[in-house]
């Protein structure tokens, strides 16, 4: 099936930049423009691509184009770089998912690099480890890091490795909250810290090691990897942080953890969909390098 171009920009644009009249804008043409591109679009392959309810987002028909949409402007991108290896590219676009943990600790770091070697524009998409998934199963990213082992049809799954946490307070909160032990009895009174109302991780640690119900917990939100560790510092609750975002505190006593031997291992996986091309394995190969460095970073804490 031949599509016509200029809808299929249309369509890309519009979910990129999440409204018609942004979109129009990005294009250099009018909102009405743009709108007509999307209608002959739809008419053309008879199913709506867009539904137009705030906020915009594919239908199912539209999350297959979105994909094929994606893949065809890598392969563009690429197939510039072999005619004209010499001559100076536009930048790539390309999204992922993360969750915030990864993303305050070590993937920038591996990342940066093979973004100035590719000349890839990074489009980062942030949400909890178990949730970063559905991104890539809509057709919002490339690729994502997962807690999730299952492999979705048309994608390939990598283990990355274990993240290990631990649940940190600071000294005033201890003293305060724990000073007669650890026990189910004394974390009852004791408020939580929570990334979002997705961040189940400290769900997890109170039901595995003290068969109590989170969800009965007081808690704080705070929706940064950074103000989720400060505001534990700051002794307003205990909340669970991996190994290498929290060494410097530890090592300044502002944090402690409170049950030192009772850790939570969390595996990561990195999902990526479409076709492999040397862009997206190189990516891999930056991903995987850098979960293996942090990897070992972690095991030299334990």
């Amino acid at each position: 099936m031949i599509l016509d171009p200029k809808g299929l920009a249309a369509f890309l644009t519009i979910l990129q930049q999440g409204s018609f009249d942004k979109a129009a804008s990005q294009l250099c043409i009018t909102p009405s423009a743009i709108s007509q591109r999307l209608k002959l679009l739809e008419e053309h392959l008879g199913q709506r691509l867009i539904i137009r309810t705030p906020p915009l987002r594919p239908t199912q028909a539209g999350t297959a184009l979105l994909k094929y949409g994606q893949q065809l402007s890598q392969l563009d991108y690429l197939l510039q770089q072999e005619l004209a290896p010499k001559q100076t590219q536009a930048w790539f676009p390309l999204a992922i998912a993360v969750n915030a943990d990864t993303l305050a600790t070590w993937l920038l770091d591996c990342l940066a690099p093979w973004c100035l070697q590719q000349q890839v524009i990074l489009q980062v998409r942030v949400d909890d480890q178990e949730q970063t998934h559905h991104l890539l199963q809509q057709g919002e990213v490339l690729a994502c890091i997962s807690a999730r082992a299952t492999v979705n049809q048309g994608c390939r799954c990598l283990p990355l490795g274990k993240v290990r946490y631990h649940c940190l307070v600071s000294p005033s909160f201890q003293a305060r909250y724990f000073a007669h032990g650890v026990t189910p009895e004394s974390f009852s009174a004791a408020p939580m810290v929570r990334f979002n109302h997705k961040d189940d991780l400290q769900h997890t640690y109170l039901r595995t090691y003290f068969n109590l119900d989170g969800d009965t917990f007081a808690q704080h939100i705070m929706p940064s990897a950074e103000s989720f560790v400060r505001w534990i510092e700051l002794g307003m609750g205990f909340g669970l942080a991996p190994e290498t975002q929290i060494k410097p505190s530890l090592a300044t006593g502002q944090l402690l953890k409170l049950t030192p031997d009772y850790p939570l291992d969390i595996p990561l996986y990195w999902h990526q969909w479409g076709l492999e091309t040397e862009l997206t394995r190189s990516l891999t190969q930056a991903i995987q390098a850098g979960a293996l460095a942090a990897h070992h970073l972690e095991q030299s804490l334990v």
